[in-house]
């Protein structure tokens, strides 16, 4: 894996200020889904998420738990993926802190 797919120093992913929940889970749609090691992000019922959008592709993209932290990477996208307001580059993996917000369409996951 090239050094430059791990997208560490970004200011997506920094930590938005009065935020104090640390727990390790998703909020989506008034639900709390447990953070584990990877979850899939997309349009197909076969995802851990599962966004009923158009503006959501089937495989839409991917958290994943890498040593410490987690990741989030937008997997090619059609409309792409944005985190706090900015789009991700699609195929990197980009670090998220607790209280960042997701929007996938019109679709939005906040990390806890």
């Amino acid at each position: 894996m090239d050094n430059d797919t791990i997208i560490t120093d970004s200011p997506i992913g920094k930590r938005l200020s009065g935020s104090t929940n640390t727990k390790k889970a998703l909020l989506f749609e008034n639900k709390t889904i447990p953070l584990v090691a990877k979850i899939t992000i997309g349009r197909d019922s076969v995802n851990d998420i599962s966004i009923d959008n158009k503006l959501a592709s089937r495989r839409h993209a991917v958290i994943q738990k890498i040593k410490n932290g987690f990741f989030i990477c937008d997997l090619g996208s059609t409309n792409g993926t944005r985190v706090n307001g900015k789009k991700i580059e699609a195929d990197k993996y980009v670090k998220l802190s607790p209280g960042d917000r997701i929007t996938i369409g019109k679709s939005e996951i906040v990390m806890g």
